[in-house]
């Protein structure tokens, strides 16, 4: 028996890889008879000279990026793996699908995404409950999994290596490209990038902060609370994404639904200048004087979102999609195909007992 992964290795993509990143899609795992957690134990084995982040993935399933964006692909587990070690306590942690509650709607509006056609009736899947976490991780805010060098953060979109000191983020709109063999775009994620990440939604049991946080960083407000320097957090890290017309398509859709920039949705440079551009209301007034300051060192201001402007239509907005969405301009755009690697580990009986 074999167990198909993908690997976006160490050094790969013309150097910015400063890891291995596994990604292991949850049909392949069921296709090798195994559980998420004896897949990761497959692959631990695999990296016996070396560590890897791991992520296991569902493109039948959804998810919720940061500023409240829906995709079409969860993360329904994470691992870090480092010399064929797994930690036992925090290596691995599952993430449970998340059900419909009663009032979900009203506490996370971003929510209302999940009724559009192509998200309907999907599993969902953001961060940890409480079971996922376990009794020792539940003082701890990082989703994340640590197994010695290899920090997997934010539940499968950012890793470190904590030795060299190096970090790379693969958001999910190119997480959903790597497992579709698609494009992506790749560059130093610099500030506009560094400060959107930032600029969060609330969330029950959300992908960035975990436990049953309502409340505690609203959309329009900044969770990091850097003042000019978030810009400068995560500037210098390579960010593989999806093209930006692909992103875009997202974003509208979320737009088309009804909800507002700055208050129902997070005031990140992307959804701002979207918003902006194609005529749809931004609620201005919503957004914290603090996060203002983070928008303002990368030249967002009230003032220029004030401007009257022509609105573009939803073609135009696609076609013009790399001038409009702020950060990694003429970034490089691969073939996923050009940059990942399909391998096979055997399954063997000691490695999953």
């Amino acid at each position: 028996m074999k167990l198909k992964y993908r690997l976006l290795p160490i050094g790969g993509i013309d150097g910015a890889m400063p890891l291995n990143w596994v990604f292991i899609d949850r049909k392949d795992i069921a296709n090798a008879a195994l559980t998420e957690y004896e897949a990761v134990k497959v692959i631990a084995e695999e990296f016996k000279d070396s560590a890897a982040a791991v992520d296991i993935l569902d493109t039948d399933c959804v998810s919720v990026s940061s500023d409240g964006i829906m995709n079409p692909i969860a993360v329904t587990a994470i691992a870090s793996v480092d010399h064929g070690m797994i930690n036992n306590t925090y290596g691995y942690m599952p993430l449970s699908p998340i059900p419909e509650y009663e009032g979900i709607y009203e506490d996370e509006p971003h929510m209302r995404q999940w009724h559009l056609p192509q998200f309907k009736g999907k599993e969902l899947h953001k961060g940890p409950n409480a079971k996922d976490r376990g009794g020792e991780r539940l003082s701890h805010n990082e989703t994340m999994t640590l197994t010695g060098r290899i920090a997997n953060n934010n539940c499968g979109s950012e890793a470190f290596d904590l030795v060299n000191m190096t970090e790379i983020l693969i958001f999910m709109s190119a997480a959903n490209e790597i497992m579709r063999d698609g494009e992506v775009i790749v560059k130093v994620a610099g500030p506009e990038v560094s400060v959107g990440i930032g600029m969060v939604v609330s969330e029950r049991w959300g992908r960035i902060f975990g436990g049953t946080n309502l409340g505690g960083y609203k959309a329009g407000m900044s969770a990091h609370n850097s003042g000019v320097y978030a810009k400068t957090v995560k500037s210098d890290y390579p960010a593989v994404a999806a093209p930006k017309e692909k992103f875009m398509a997202l974003m509208l859709d979320a737009l088309d639904t009804g909800l507002i920039v700055g208050r129902h949705l997070g005031s990140s440079p992307a959804l701002l200048m979207t918003a902006y551009y194609y005529g749809a209301p931004i609620d201005l007034e919503h957004i914290s004087d603090r996060a203002w300051i983070e928008l303002e060192s990368i030249g967002i201001t009230k003032e220029l979102l004030s401007k009257p402007v022509k609105p573009y239509t939803r073609e135009e907005m696609i076609a013009h999609a790399e001038e409009i969405i702020p950060g990694m301009k003429d970034a490089k755009r691969y073939k996923v195909s050009e940059i990942v690697e399909i391998r096979e580990a055997e399954v063997k009986r000691e490695t999953i007992a």
